[in-house]
């Protein structure tokens, strides 16, 4: 199995150079000839945010003259009988958005070697869930027609976490998920650990609400709604608030929008999710410090334009801060409330973590 990263190169790109040579980009009429799709996972499209990023990277593929399609999934019912829609329809490519999807994701991709999938936040586990070898969950060694792409936002969440503690008031932050997940939880970890790394080096003493990295214990929403309901966030974001907490980092879709509303309201901060929140959602830039965020669009281009150019997977790809695949967000609204010392201090970190001396497990607290 071959591990591969991601690459900026003006903006940011998969690296797709496989063994033999990189290959070259197929034209827009050969394009038409190939059909990508995607399965968007239950948050749904209009998140602002997750499914959103990776329907963008379907729209750039159609532009680029692709054939698509996508299905959109009300639940986790959904999951296989819509990527079996999709490959009925003649999918060369789909592109499985969301660590839920996997087992639906699994099963296609074994039943259907033909067809390229890829699996967004998720990766090929040939031992199964409980990483034990002969068990009835082994997936097998891994497929060469599968890409697993993953972020490394515990990274870029180790910026924001120690931005979050400069701009405290309190000395309280918290954080919340749509359910407990490494897609959820890496950012929370990230959050903790800049938290953690802040207080050592200004000896001080913020506290995380609602997230223990060490202990992945913490606040979580799950039920049948987790992603998408705004309602739950704004009666989060008040049981923490009034605990002191003057920072908040949701993990959990548009179910964040409401914290972001009560946060602003109050006139106090939070930290966005997956894209830059400032710009998909300029109404509660006001109390946006910045938000982490992954390449998912570009990653989802960049693993169509391979399928179509031959390679159908057989690969992981990650996301990280040295090649560029996560990041924080401008600081957009909010740039002059932050001091240089807090900005040079956050543009330190980012230098130590990309050199390795900063290793982000190291302070999950």
């Amino acid at each position: 199995m071959k591990t591969r990263m991601f690459a900026l190169l003006s903006m940011l790109v998969l690296v797709v150079a496989a063994c033999g040579g990189s290959t070259p980009a197929a034209s827009e009429s050969a394009a038409a000839d190939y059909k990508a799709c995607a399965s968007f996972d239950t948050g749904g499209l209009g998140d602002k945010g997750f499914n959103d990023l990776a329907k963008k990277g379907l729209e750039d593929a159609a532009a680029a003259g692709f054939d698509t399609a996508y299905a959109e999934n009300a639940g986790a019912s959904d999951y296989e009988s819509n990527i079996q829609r999709l490959i009925d329809e003649g999918c060369q490519s789909i592109v499985v958005v969301g660590f839920t999807q996997a087992g639906a994701a699994v099963a296609a991709t074994k039943a259907n070697p033909e067809v390229a999938f890829a699996l967004i936040d998720g990766t090929w586990n040939p031992l199964g869930d409980d990483y034990t070898e002969g068990t009835a969950d082994d997936n097998g060694a891994y497929p060469a027609n599968f890409t697993g792409i993953t972020f490394n936002v515990n990274e870029s969440g180790m910026l924001a976490g120690y931005l979050a503690a400069g701009m405290s008031k309190t000395g309280t932050v918290c954080t919340y998920g749509g359910g407990q997940f490494a897609g959820v939880t890496y950012f929370m970890d990230g959050l903790d650990a800049g938290i953690a790394y802040y207080n050592e080096k200004n000896s001080a003493s913020v506290e995380l609400l609602g997230w223990s990295a060490k202990d992945q214990v913490g606040t979580f929403i799950n039920g049948d709604n987790p992603w998408g309901d705004p309602a739950k966030g704004a009666e989060l974001a008040k049981s923490f608030y009034d605990q002191g907490c003057d920072v908040a980092h949701p993990v959990s879709g548009a179910t964040g929008n409401g914290t972001y509303e009560f946060m602003k309201e109050k006139g106090v901060y939070s930290i966005g999710v997956d894209t830059d929140q400032s710009l998909s959602l300029s109404q509660y830039a006001p109390t946006l410090l910045t938000s982490n965020q992954k390449g998912i669009d570009i990653a989802v281009l960049d693993t169509l334009k391979k399928n179509r150019g031959g390679d159908l997977g057989g690969e992981d790809v990650v996301g990280t801060l040295a090649n560029g695949g996560v990041l924080i967000s401008p600081y957009h609204d909010l740039d002059s409330a932050i001091s240089a010392e807090l900005k040079a201090a956050i543009d330190q970190l980012k230098a130590d973590i990309i050199a390795g001396t900063i290793v982000v497990a190291d302070y999950y607290k």
